[in-house]
């Protein structure tokens, strides 16, 4: 076996884990991010090590130089049966993969369906670092057996009861069958594409498997009216399928046709209305378009209703424009809010120590939406000199913010600052959103003294001058809640004790926290 600090095992996992996360969840969720990120950085760092990682596939289990390092006996969970039952033995990564292609490789693994080949769809990928072996024709088709089953006696009437009971799910009630437009529209979607899919899907296989072995003009023309079809029906995944092919070719250039305002704009009722999956699709597609579309795809980044398929979209603009800050300068100048919001978010996620001088001039925009999204863009780079003036700022929203990014940082140089602050009469007059965030920070940046600042605001009168402030005990006291250290349990007992009864309902209910 290879030997690294990612073992062979630990990798497989993680490859099953995210195949699995992008079936149930879509290839945008935070969720599935989350796992194929992770997998990606495990796999980067091991073949640094070694190179390259060969595994053999057999029906139940996945093998590395012959040792068993994935087994699963349930059949509709076995990700090895999958890959053997459509000819794949052995698949090979090799160093220098990127994070796009093995995201195809994932994606194609995950979304292939009883009717789609693996096989095939990893055929039409083209990697440069990912090689597999596949068996043509089986001899003997695979052959599974499942799992042995346990006989056992179960009161199905009794299970059913414990059901609704704890769904609280009432069967003499009516069930409203209403459905939205929106619901309508996202069924009618999803009718059209099953009606459409199955021819469409195998005349594209068809040619496609043609021009394996020949280029044809007459097939290039096919492809590309089948290409509008696909766009126009919704049906992104066979789009995808056919820009990969075509793309071999740098004298087609397939997607041109799309790449205009008009097109693009009117792809709001997808983003908005259609399946997740065929939203997932759309923002994979996407990925084929130039920097050209830039301006048009952050117009329609505005359209977009639901937040998670807003970041979605607004990361995949991110990668379209590949870290070319100038091209998105000029909207930097635009009047509509959404556009400035959202160039200002991919402005952040390139990372790029210019984003400060670039945003200079927003920092002081009348609109304080502008100004939260320039903080979040300066977070980004951790500019945290900057995102500090921020926290005087005349609005409130844009002060929490700036006071949650300083948390989440970790920057204690103002520390005493805000310490300060809480002492102040005025602080009594912000709303307790903000009081909290300022807590929050303490939180996040008191070190050891914390729970002895805490301490004194829950217990000392004329830390505020005499002043009445039983909201700030609260918050103090909550604020030791959530250290939930022995020392600041230990002062939340005392409180109990006190004849103060603010301190004494503060503590009280900040213990029941714990």
């Amino acid at each position: 076996m290879p030997t690294s600090e990612t073992s062979v095992e630990s990798l497989i996992q993680s490859l099953v884990k995210s195949v699995r996360a992008i079936q149930i969840y879509g290839l945008s969720h935070p969720s599935a991010k989350g796992f194929y990120t992770r997998f990606y950085h495990q796999l980067s760092g091991f073949l640094s090590e070694d190179a390259e990682l060969t595994l053999q596939i057999e029906q139940s289990s996945i093998l590395c130089n012959g040792e068993t390092v994935y087994h699963e006996d349930e059949k509709d969970n076995n990700l090895a049966f999958r890959l053997f039952r459509d000819g794949i033995r052995t698949i090979l990564f090799s160093e220098g993969i990127t994070f796009d292609e093995l995201l195809l490789f994932l994606e194609t693994v995950g979304t292939a369906g009883k009717d789609q080949d693996i096989a095939l769809g990893l055929w039409d990928c083209y990697f440069d670092h990912i090689e597999f072996y596949v068996v043509e024709e089986e001899e003997q088709e695979a052959q599974y057996g499942p799992p042995k089953m346990i006989k056992m006696n179960i009161d199905y009437d009794q299970k059913l009861k414990e059901i609704l009971e704890k769904e609280r799910i009432r069967l003499d009630k009516n069930i409203d069958l209403e459905l939205s437009d929106d619901e309508i529209n996202e069924l009618k979607a999803e009718m059209l594409i099953k009606q459409k899919i199955r021819p469409v899907t195998r005349a594209i296989t068809t040619l496609i498997d043609f021009l394996h072995y020949q280029k044809s003009d007459d097939i290039i023309k096919s492809l590309i009216e089948l290409l509008e079809e696909c766009v126009v029906n919704g049906l992104f995944y066979d789009a995808r399928r056919i820009v990969h092919k075509l793309n071999q070719y740098p004298d087609v250039d397939a997607v041109k046709r799309f790449e205009n305002e008009e097109t693009i704009i009117g792809f709001s009722n997808t983003v908005n209305t259609a399946s997740e999956p065929v939203f997932n699709e759309f923002v994979a597609f996407a990925g084929f378009f130039s920097k050209k579309s830039v301006p048009f795809l952050i117009r329609l980044l505005g359209a977009v209703k639901h937040p998670n398929r807003a970041i979605a979209l607004r990361n995949r603009i991110a990668s379209i424009c590949d870290q070319d800050l100038e091209l998105l300068r000029p909207l930097l100048s635009n009047q509509d809010a959404d556009v400035l919001i959202n160039t200002i978010g991919i402005i952040g996620l390139s990372r790029s120590q210019e984003i400060p001088s670039m945003l200079e001039p927003l920092c002081s925009h009348p609109n304080h939406k502008i100004r939260v999204a320039v903080v979040s863009a300066l977070a980004q780079c951790e500019d945290t000199p900057r995102i500090t003036q921020f926290i005087d700022d005349p609005h409130p929203d844009v002060r929490i913010k700036a006071l949650g990014v300083l948390s989440e940082i970790g920057y204690t140089r103002i520390y005493m600052k805000v310490l300060d602050r809480i002492k102040q009469k005025k602080f009594r007059s912000l709303e307790l959103v903000e009081q909290k965030e300022y807590f929050n920070y303490l939180l996040h940046n008191g070190g050891k003294f914390l729970v002895n600042d805490l301490k004194k605001i829950l217990f000392k009168r004329t830390f505020f001058r005499g002043k009445d402030y039983s909201p700030l005990r609260k918050l103090a006291a909550l604020s030791l809640a959530r250290v939930n250290s022995k020392d600041a349990r230990q002062v939340l007992l005392a409180g109990i004790g006190r004849r103060n009864r603010d301190i004494r309902q503060a503590c009280e209910q900040a213990l029941k926290k714990t």
